[in-house]
């Protein structure tokens, strides 16, 4: 039965992806074969828009595109059988039609629909001659299966492409054809947009690394057969990518929508059993509610994108988008874009922290701080750039330049007799670089710096025991160098690994010294720190010293370096220098 709905014809039409493309070889044979089985003036297949028709394909005497409701197509689209006009001018819906009465004389043609397989009529295949004439019943049925033809190209075109090759799912071409579609012919209308993970990334890898990529897939294909049942009638289920499906609304009932997928949890968490071992998988969703529109298509996937990964940052079953959280994620997305540009454009300074001898006083040494000023976002925060770029491979190339920078600076500083020593962080990944030694050995040779001037300062860590790690931080010590065990009393802080890492300083973390004159834990705390590390022989460095309480208290417990902006704020280059030449000691001269 051909279904009449004008709308869910276009729609059909649209999702079908063939509006834009050019003909292929395959449509033209079809009118070329057309042309000669009837023996007519000329052969087309026309597409039947909301208000035009577009021809896919011509072959002899064609009518050009036109409007849709002077065309002969118009009315092909209106019945499941062909439509055959023996004579135009004899036929009072074109007697007057510019087609039969101007130049290009149409006298005869007969269409036959193009139907989808839910019924829908999306064209035809049209042949045309300038002098009256018929198709008999076995013409007729020839000029049709031609038709079938043509349709089951474009279906297969569609399937080919739109179709995932793993789960039998629409894929994400298709959900950018159907809400295109439907925000042409639905505009303004709410849907809602659910991006759903599952399995997630780590248990993907978990599942594929264990159990195989063919038990991997079956998984998936199964994960999509359940979310088909779950939201039969109610959404279109599409498969994105890999173990990523997206849901979209079939109607405006956007908080109906929302409470059923809430509804599903206790669904989506039961075993999956169509595999020899019944698995439990957990999953995360990313929820948004938009209006259709022409850029629907677009926007609408991305920001469900966004929705989903803040629900996998936070392990959280369900995230709804936040257009807070989704600037930020621009925002993070393009620093991590800009790094490399910035890296080259200078955008990116070093900054000098003084470390205070607590003996003493004076300051003999630094700590080599990044900072970024944005070409245009302005200066951008440590704190905010930092985690994002260790993250990445980009913290190769932007510790190779930290190390060049600083260590040019310290051979400039010793070439003019200012013997000040630097400590420069690296991070997990320049560990495992493995020329990381001899860079830094060949660094220090080009700019003649001693490497006995060089402090490396790293966080400390499981990840510091992997034998490739080791290597490389004992070559460290092996150049002369010394090494700083970063934001110590935090996180790992395991002195049973100590034994294996060639360190030779601990940096009491900032979170622990910030308010340790006010604090009587944070006190008991350090005290023990401070004490513990110089048992071991441990040189011990205060980071984050505030006041002068502070550091009279971790003067007292044995503390022998601190730094904070009780002593200074990170300075350029230049400040610095003039900070250490006024806190010199009495018995080193610095010259200036």
């Amino acid at each position: 039965m051909l279904k009449n709905s004008e709308p869910e014809r276009l729609q059909a039409l649209h999702q079908l992806g063939i509006l834009n493309t050019n003909t292929s070889e395959y449509f033209d044979a079809i009118t070329r074969l057309a042309m000669e089985m009837f023996g007519v003036a000329g052969a087309y297949i026309s597409l039947l828009d909301g208000d035009r028709q577009w021809l896919k394909s011509t072959v002899g005497f064609c009518p050009p595109n036109s409007e849709r409701d002077q065309t002969f197509c118009h009315y092909t689209i209106q019945q499941p059988n062909v439509l055959v006009i023996e004579d135009t001018l004899l036929d009072a819906r074109f007697a007057n039609n510019p087609m039969v009465t101007g130049p290009q004389a149409v006298r005869f043609y007969a269409g036959a629909p193009l139907i989808t397989a839910e019924g829908y009529a999306i064209g035809a295949l049209c042949v045309i001659d300038t002098s009256p004439r018929s198709l008999n019943t076995a013409e007729k049925e020839k000029l049709a299966r031609l038709a079938s033809l043509v349709m089951s190209h474009i279906t297969l075109g569609r399937a080919v492409g739109h179709v995932d090759a793993v789960s039998g799912i629409p894929n994400k071409y298709q959900l950018f054809a159907d809400l295109t579609a439907q925000g042409r012919l639905y505009p303004g209308q709410d849907r809602v947009l659910a991006d759903i993970a599952m399995p997630d990334p780590a248990k993907s890898f978990e599942i594929i690394r264990v159990l195989g990529a063919g038990v991997y897939d079956a998984l998936v294909r199964e994960v999509g057969a359940r979310l088909m049942r779950l939201f039969e009638g109610r959404a279109q289920v599409y498969h994105l990518s890999d173990a990523r499906f997206a849901i979209l609304s079939r109607d405006e009932d956007t908080e109906g929508f929302i409470a059923y997928l809430h509804s599903l949890d206790a669904a989506l968490e039961a075993p999956l059993n169509g595999l020899n071992i019944p698995i439990s998988l957990a999953s995360f969703g990313g929820i948004v509610a938009f209006d259709l529109c022409p850029n629907s298509a677009n926007d609408a996937p991305r920001k469900a994108a966004a929705a989903i990964n803040q629900a996998m940052v936070n392990q959280q079953r369900w995230s709804f988008y936040s257009n807070a959280e989704d600037e930020q994620q621009k925002r993070a997305f393009r620093l991590l874009n800009d790094v490399r540009q910035a890296i080259a454009g200078n955008q990116f300074e070093l900054f000098y922290q003084p470390k205070h001898e607590l003996n003493t006083g004076a300051c003999k040494a630094a700590e080599a701080l990044l900072r970024w000023n944005h070409a245009e976002l302005g200066p951008v925060s440590p704190a905010e750039f930092i985690p994002l770029i260790e993250k990445t491979a980009l913290i190769g190339p932007l510790t190779h330049w930290v190390i060049h920078t600083a260590i040019r600076q310290l051979g400039e500083w010793h070439a003019a007799g200012n013997m000040i020593k630097l400590a420069i962080n690296l991070s997990a990944y320049n560990f495992e670089e493995p020329d990381i030694v001899e860079r830094l050995a060949a660094t220090c040779r080009e700019f003649h710096v001693d490497p006995r001037y060089v402090e490396i300062e790293c966080t400390e860590g499981m990840w510091m025991e992997g034998p490739d790690i080791l290597k490389a931080l004992h070559g460290i010590r092996d150049l002369g160098m010394t090494l700083a065990l970063d934001d110590f009393g935090t996180g790992y802080s395991n002195f049973a690994y100590l034994q294996k890492v060639p360190a030779t300083v601990v940096k009491v973390d900032q979170s622990l010294i910030r308010h340790v004159d006010a604090n009587p834990r944070d006190q008991r705390i350090v005290r023990s720190l401070i004490g513990l590390a110089r048992e071991l022989d441990y040189q011990v460095v205060a980071e984050g010293v505030e006041t002068e309480q502070s550091l009279g208290l971790i003067r007292a417990w044995g503390a022998d370096v601190a730094q904070g902006y009780h002593f200074a704020k990170p300075m350029n280059a230049t400040a610095f220098l003039a900070h250490a030449i006024a806190h010199r000691d009495r018995h080193v001269a610095i010259a200036a």
